[in-house]
């Protein structure tokens, strides 16, 4: 039996997308920020924003987005 998937049924939870642009936001922020600090700290700031970036792209995949529309993760 082959299983049918309405796409138009699936909702979209509109408050985790906005939750993983908010992610997106302080990730680009740490990495910014980075660039003026020292070795350790900026790698301490690129590794948290990679991880903000990482919990976005999560979000975006529970939030019921189409594939398609799922920005990767770095």
């Amino acid at each position: 039996m082959q299983q049918v998937i309405d796409h138009d049924a699936v909702q979209i939870d509109h408050e985790l997308v906005e939750q993983a642009h908010v992610l997106r936001q302080r990730a680009h922020s740490l990495r910014e920020q980075a660039r003026s600090l020292t070795s350790p700290l900026a790698a301490a700031y690129r590794r948290r924003a990679s991880e903000l970036e990482f919990e976005a792209w999560v979000s975006e995949l529970q939030s019921g987005l189409p594939y398609d529309e799922v920005v990767p993760a770095a």
